[in-house]
């Protein structure tokens, strides 16, 4: 399962993660706005996923949400494309050799690329969609 087939609907902790998973290509729905009524009634139409880090017991009771725990918090800035030779140094040698394409945040310049990591997170995201833990305890 693919970005083209995983859609996301973040609630107003999570713009952070919405820009993250935009970035990786995956239509995220995303309001500082939006309430939990609207997020769970996107949640009951099924057409897509809902993050938060709420408690999903108190904010969904009915409803599978997936609970995104805040120790994985990014900055909260924008995350740009940056050319390879500009991160010349600032990654280890063989994360340069290996990857192409490199992203930076403006705020804390943090460097990202899509590493093993981001097939980790796909896989178990699908294990989600598929039935597997939600979240809950």
């Amino acid at each position: 399962m693919g970005p083209d087939q995983i859609r996301f609907a973040a609630d107003r902790m999570l713009g952070r993660l919405a820009k993250l998973l935009r970035l990786l290509g995956y239509d995220t729905l995303y309001s500082p706005n939006t309430t939990t009524a609207q997020l769970e009634q996107i949640a009951r139409g099924g057409e897509r996923v809902v993050l938060t880090r709420g408690a999903i017991e108190k904010r969904f009771p009915q409803v599978a949400v997936f609970r995104v725990d805040s120790e994985y918090a990014l900055c909260n800035a924008m995350i740009e494309r940056v050319d390879k030779a500009a991160i010349q140094g600032a990654v280890a040698p063989k994360v340069f050799r290996i990857y192409e394409e490199f992203f930076r945040c403006s705020g804390c310049g943090h460097i990202y690329w899509r590493g093993s990591h981001v097939e980790r997170i796909v896989r178990n995201l699908e294990t989600l969609l598929d039935g597997g833990d939600t979240g809950r305890s």
